[in-house]
């Protein structure tokens, strides 16, 4: 189905070349995954396509979508998917298990190569956030994926964590998710929080809209187990499996969400070809945000050399 951009779909794009959008379906360990992918409209035979996972919040429409239509632009269907448990996918609800994302992104590359209109020997992954670290650990599992661009990933989830809590509060929080994983085992269910329990992050304007958007589009609160899931998700330990594929990274030095060492870390780490782009500024959001046309020619230029479309040559 063919669905207009609207305020569902939002793909902030300025005038240009047309692209076109489609909910499409498919299934995960037997989950229906509901996901937009996003066409260029003008097409020279089968396009390359990229998988877009997106971030811990699950916020689709406005972390993954403005940058996948630029690089239809390009030549490239992306799929933009829902994870298992997000958005309208089927799951348990905003679970966040960072191997069953990755086994998502596994399954969507599978459905994409059955598409006739895309070239099943050419597809890659993008991600941001700890959708950029899913995009990591999927193309080291999965060697179809010829090509990973990651934005704003965290390398290891327990340093992450760990950091954002702080020294003082850090012990109080492991003992919280032990209870909690002790509760879930006697009753069944675990604690929900607000996102921002599971990554503290300091007061701000940008910060404090965006929690209250999300807590509108999940009003029900985030699983507590997610954090413990991601305490052992060790994306440069899996990293150098992406070689001699190609993967690329892309993070402002000033974000404070995930800082730029993880980036550094995942690029030390994986072999060659890889290559690192810091970005003097934009926090956090900014690869997605405000600097999403400089994302996308960084990204564009990458995939050229190494998912080249047909309509870029």
């Amino acid at each position: 189905m063919i669905v207009p951009a609207d305020d569902e779909i939002r793909l902030d794009l300025p005038d240009g070349p047309r692209v076109d959008t489609a909910i499409v379906h498919f299934y995960s360990d037997g989950l229906r995954l509901t996901g937009v992918l996003v066409t260029p409209r003008e097409r020279v035979g089968a396009m390359p396509a990229l998988i877009a996972s997106h971030g811990w919040s699950g916020a689709v429409n406005f972390r993954v979508l403005p940058l996948a239509a630029r690089l239809a632009r390009r030549g490239y269907a992306v799929l933009a998917l829902d994870h298992r448990g997000f958005g309208r996918s089927e799951g348990a609800r905003l679970r966040c298990d960072p191997y069953e994302q990755v086994r998502d992104v596994s399954n969507a590359a599978t459905y994409l190569a059955g598409r006739p209109e895309i070239d099943g020997s050419a597809l890659g992954v993008i991600g941001a956030s700890f959708g950029g670290a899913i995009a990591v650990a999927a193309a080291a599992a999965d060697d179809r994926l010829r090509a990973c661009v990651a934005l704003v990933p965290l390398a290891d989830g327990r340093r992450w964590l760990r950091d954002l809590h702080g020294p003082d509060s850090w012990p109080a929080f492991l003992d919280r998710i032990a209870r909690d994983e002790a509760d879930r085992v006697r009753a069944g269910a675990g604690e929900r929080v607000p996102l921002g329990t599971l990554m503290p992050l300091p007061p701000s304007p940008a910060a404090d809209a965006e929690a209250e958007l999300i807590a509108g589009v999940y009003p029900e609160g985030y699983p507590l187990e997610n954090a413990r899931l991601a305490l052992d998700f060790s994306p440069e330990k899996l990293v150098p499996a992406i070689a001699p594929r190609a993967l690329c990274l892309i993070t402002p030095g000033d974000d404070t969400v995930i800082p730029a060492e993880h980036s550094l870390a995942l690029h030390a780490r994986a072999g060659e070809p890889r290559e690192l782009h810091l970005l003097p500024r934009g926090g956090h959001g900014g690869p997605m945000g405000e600097l999403v046309d400089t994302t996308a020619e960084l990204a564009g230029r990458f995939l050229a050399r190494h998912l080249p479309s047909k309509a870029a040559s």
